[in-house]
Order: C-alpha cells, then sequence, then structure tokens
C-alpha cells in the first residue's frame, strides 16, 4: 500500500520525510501507522511516559502546561503539519513535559519505539533521517520560542510601561489632591484669622483705652496724696514714671546687680533687691539717700516703682496684642481680596518672624535688610515660604542656634536668604528635598508630611521665580529665593 503524507509539510523537511516513506512502505503496509483523531481528544497527558513517535501530518495540536498548584492548563504551544510531537519524552525517556490536545480534526503517524528500534536496525539510513526530522522539528520550536519570548517581552514592557504611567498619575492625583487639601485649610486660615483679630483687636483697644485713661486718673490721685498726705518728699511720682520706663533687663545683668546692692543694704528683702536691682541707676542713688535717713521708708518709693512697671506690663501685654494680630492679618492678608499687590518684602520677613517668636525665642538672629524695591506678589504665599524655611532650620538646630536672613536685589530681580548653623543638607538628598512627601523628619521628631518645601517652590514658581537650597561656606543650610519685581504677570496688579 502506498503511503502518503500530508500536504502541509515544510519545504526544508519534504525530502526527510519521502525517504521516511520509502523505508516505511519497504516493510509494508504503512496504514498500520496510520490514525486519525477529532477536534478536543488528548493526545497524551502531562507527566505521561511515551512509547512512540508521532508525526502531525494534518491538523493542529496545542501543547499544554499545567498552572502550578492548580489543575488549570495554559497554552504553550501551537504545532501544525510537519511536526514531531513528544519528541523530548520519546527521546529522554523522561515524562512528558506538556499535555498534547487537537485542536480540529488530525491525522498522525505514529510509531512505536520497538519499531524504530527495528527500522534503523534493518535501515541504518532510517537514523539519518529520523535525526534530521528531528532537528527539523527542534530548530522550528525554538524559532518559535524564540518569536514567543519576543511578543512576552513586548507585552511586560508594555505593562511596566503602563504601570509605570499607572503609578505616575497616582502620584501626581496625590499631590494635587494634598494641595488642595492645603490651599483649602490656608483659606480656612485666612477666615479663621479675619474672625479672630476682629474678636482679639476690639477687646484689646478697648483694654488699652481703659489704661491709659486710668493712668490718668490715677496720676491725678497720686499727685493731690503726694501734696496732702505724703510721707515722702514730693519725688515718689519720679518712681512711678521711672518704673513705666524701666524696661526689662536681662536675667544675668539683673542677678549680678542683685548680688552688689544686697551688700550694700543688707536690711532689706530679697524681694526688695530684686525690684532694685531693675532700677536706674539716678533712683538707686535717690534711695541710698532714703536708705540713710529711715530704711522703713524704702519700701513706700519701691512701690510706685513697681506700680509703674505694672502700667508698663499691661500697655506692653497690650500692644503685643496688637501687633499679634497686625502681624496675623499681615501674614494671611485676611484682610486683602486681591492676592497679587505691590508689597516690601521685608515687612513679610518681620511678621514671620514675629509669628514664629516662640519657636526661635533662643536662636541668635542676625538680619541684614536693606531698602529693595517693592515687588509684585502674593505677601500671604511668601509668607508661607519663609515659615517652612524658618521652621525646618528650627527642627534640625533644635533648641539653640542662629539664623542669617538677608535681602537684596539686583537688576529687575529682588533676592532672600536665610542660612541657618545646622548640620547642613545631605549631598545625596540635596536634589530631592522639594519633592512632594520627602521628609527626613523621623519617628519621635516633629511630625512632617513633606509638602513643606514642595508647596515653597511652587509658590515661587508660580512668582515666576527661583528656590535654591545649598551647603553654605560657613557652615549650615542656605536657601536663596529670587524674585522678579514685576511678579507673576497673569495676575493683575
Amino acid at each position: 500500500m502506498k503511503f502518503r503524507l500530508g500536504s502541509q509539510w515544510l519545504d526544508d523537511r519534504s525530502s526527510v520525510t519521502r525517504l521516511l516513506q520509502r523505508v516505511l512502505d519497504e516493510e509494508g503496509p504503512s496504514d498500520d501507522y496510520l490514525f486519525d483523531l477529532d477536534k478536543d481528544i488528548t493526545l497524551f497527558h502531562e507527566g505521561d511516559t511515551l512509547n512512540n513517535i508521532y508525526i502531525l501530518l494534518d491538523g493542529v495540536v496545542q501543547l499544554y502546561k499545567k498552572k502550578p498548584h492548580t489543575e488549570n492548563n495554559f497554552p504553550v504551544l501551537e504545532l501544525k503539519s510537519g511536526s514531531l510531537i513528544g519528541i523530548a519524552a520519546f527521546t529522554t525517556g523522561l515524562p512528558s513535559l506538556t499535555t498534547a490536545k487537537t485542536m480540529q480534526k488530525c491525522r498522525f503517524l505514529r510509531i512505536p519505539k520497538s519499531d524504530v528500534d527495528d527500522l534503523v536496525a534493518k535501515h541504518p539510513q532510517m537514523g539519518g533521517y529520523l535525526d534530521e526530522l528531528i532537528l527539523a522539528n527542534l530548530l522550528e520550536r525554538f524559532r518559535q520560542n524564540i518569536i514567543l519570548q519576543m511578543k512576552l517581552d513586548s507585552a511586560n514592557k508594555q505593562l511596566k510601561d503602563e504601570r509605570n504611567e499607572v503609578k505616575q498619575a497616582y502620584r501626581e492625583l496625590q499631590e494635587a489632591q494634598n494641595k488642595l487639601v492645603h490651599q483649602e485649610k490656608l483659606a480656612t486660615l485666612g477666615q479663621l484669622v479675619a474672625g479672630f483679630a476682629h474678636e482679639v483687636n476690639n477687646p484689646t483697644a478697648a483694654l488699652l483705652r481703659s489704661t491709659d485713661t486710668l493712668e490718668h486718673h490715677l496720676r491725678k490721685f497720686m499727685t493731690r496724696f503726694y501734696n496732702n498726705s505724703s510721707p515722702g518728699d514730693g519725688s515718689e511720682l519720679s518712681f512711678f514714671e521711672k518704673g513705666k520706663k524701666a524696661g526689662f533687663p536681662d536675667t544675668s545683668t539683673t542677678r549680678e546687680r542683685a548680688r552688689t546692692l544686697k551688700e550694700e543694704f543688707p536690711s532689706l528683702q530679697n524681694s526688695q533687691i530684686r525690684l532694685m536691682a531693675q532700677m536706674q541707676p539716678d533712683l538707686i542713688d535717690s534711695l541710698r539717700s532714703v536708705y540713710a535717713e529711715n530704711s522703713d521708708r524704702i519700701q513706700y518709693y519701691l512701690d510706685q516703682f513697681e506700680f509703674g512697671k505694672m502700667f508698663q506690663n499691661i500697655e506692653s501685654a497690650g500692644e503685643r496684642i496688637s501687633g499679634l494680630v497686625k502681624s496675623l492679618k499681615s501674614y494671611s492678608r485676611a484682610d486683602t481680596e486681591d492676592q497679587y499687590e505691590w508689597i516690601d518684602i521685608r515687612e513679610g520677613i518681620h511678621d514671620t518672624l514675629q509669628l514664629t517668636s516662640n519657636r526661635i525665642k533662643f536662636y541668635e538672629i542676625y538680619t541684614d535688610l536693606p531698602d529693595v524695591p517693592k515687588i509684585r506678589a502674593d505677601a500671604a504665599g511668601l509668607n508661607q515660604v519663609w515659615t517652612n524655611i524658618i521652621l525646618n532650620a528650627s527642627d534640625v538646630m533644635g533648641k539653640t542656634g542662629s539664623l542669617d536672613i538677608r535681602c537684596g536685589s539686583s537688576d529687575d530681580v529682588v533676592w532672600v536668604s536665610i542660612r541657618d548653623d545646622g548640620p547642613g543638607i545631605e549631598e545625596e538628598i540635596l536634589d530631592k528635598i522639594f519633592e512632594p512627601n520627602f521628609t527626613t523628619k523621623k519617628t519621635g521628631k516633629k511630625f512632617g508630611l513633606g509638602l513643606g518645601l514642595s508647596i515653597s517652590k511652587e509658590i515661587v514658581n508660580q512668582h515666576g521665580g527661583t528656590i535654591k537650597a545649598e551647603n553654605a561656606d560657613e557652615g549650615g543650610a542656605r536657601f536663596t529665593v529670587r524674585l522678579p519685581i514685576d511678579g507673576n504677570s497673569g495676575k493683575n496688579g
């Protein structure tokens, strides 16, 4: 019987298969080696030991691999006419690595291993034919694997690019959300400041007016008292006046004066000595005369001085409250509708130093703020920049340190430089400190979201300016902000 191979063999295999056909025909009817399978029939399973070699004459066979830890299979390779199936398991004797399943009606040539051995023994050229056929199939498998790998690499690259795009979009969304939240907080702060300023200003103004009125009436009362029944010589009023102007000497100076006065006035109590240590030299000279005549009368003069200091404290506290409210309003621009206006940049720096005074009260503050041109800017936004830089410096330096704040102008630009004497910025993070959510504040230290400098940079960019961080030659970190005098041309002045 004439054995006919399928018509879809690859050209480079046709000569080998014809030779193989001739050898098989010499052995007898080749139909013994032929069989057909319908669609969706499994030829062999993964893990089977194969004792036959299968040559696909017509049709398509799909190889499947079982997914680890599941019963599901996924396709790995599609074989067409002319392919050897199960070649690795047949030649090595190891269990099959895949499952073979027909995708349509197929015709196969199946040669048992025992027949292959007999054919090779009787026809030595048969071994060469099979070797060539196996090699051709392996090369085809290799080519298909390369194509699949290229497709897989392309798909992985596309997936990676899409994943990076999603990550970038998420970061931008998160950054935009953080900025919106921050802007909303600033808007709310502005409204709260306006209400707070109104509520605090009124009682503070009333307090200062009442203090002035009280002082006026008190002077009249004291004058009548001194003229009629004062145990003194009429100079008591000067102690009251000097008490109002005594100022606030530092603790070390007061302590040193007190030690000297205690030696000179040994019979006075410590509380009296401490009060005398705050007096001006001419008042102490007057008390020496009083002490020499009658030491008991000294307390009367001390009372007048302390009375004056009380008024000084009340007026100073009231003026400080008014100053803080004014700085707070200026800082947030709660009373300004148009954000961009012509401003003196030094006022914002002074306001910021006033409002951060509790954090920097132990620092040495050096300022060199000469006259500079006014710039067209958002004052509240720039105040936020100064605040972020100063508070960051405070976080780094701790309780003690120094700040050097300068400003100047050149061409059409006004610049501000703020330098601390902290440890500086590590070189590897200099390029990262303006990135959103980047923070060096660790657990146990002040909490930080890493938004301060990022928002500062955005504010400066909106003004058409630049902000730069560097390690100063003198030590510490220096932030330099450069702003165009005309500000953002997109805003109306």
